[in-house]
């Protein structure tokens, strides 16, 4: 009898544990605010991906970019999505923008680093408290794609 409860309170703890490690191990979404927007990209890549680099331009011709590694310089995993924030203070969120990645294919060695870009550019609609979604496709860097998704 003592040995069925323990084995009972065992699996209850773990299933506890488990519940637990999922809830904290999961990001938080990363949510616009009234003066940001969200680019979210999905990496569905047969390849291995480092980390992104997003250039933004605008009718205005400024442009920005933003890096997006894992802190650890582990790769990107399949299904993985990186979020972008770019604020109205930094860059006019109106008007079209043109999007260009290019994607890190190693492991980040400091200063050095070996990006290769995906050959076509998205356009869209830029604007306040937005979120738009990405994804890159392809079985090698060579022949990657990147459409929007939502």
């Amino acid at each position: 009898m003592i040995k069925t409860l323990k084995v009972g309170v065992a699996i209850l703890f773990l299933t506890f544990l488990s519940a637990c490690t999922q809830y904290f191990s999961s990001p938080s979404p990363l949510v616009p605010s009234k003066n940001s927007m969200v680019i979210d990209i999905k990496n569905n890549t047969n390849f291995d991906v480092y980390g992104l680099e997003v250039f933004l331009s605008n009718h205005s011709h400024k442009a920005v970019s933003q890096t997006t590694v894992n802190g650890d310089g582990s790769k990107i995993k399949k299904g993985e999505s990186i979020r972008f924030e770019f604020f109205e203070d930094d860059f006019a969120l109106d008007g079209n923008a043109e999007m260009k990645v290019e994607v890190l294919v190693d492991k980040p060695k400091g200063n050095k680093t070996e990006k290769k870009d995906i050959t076509q550019k998205v356009s869209f609609e830029l604007d306040n408290n937005k979120g738009v979604f990405f994804e890159i496709t392809g079985d090698s860097i060579e022949k990657a794609e990147i459409k929007r998704v939502k």
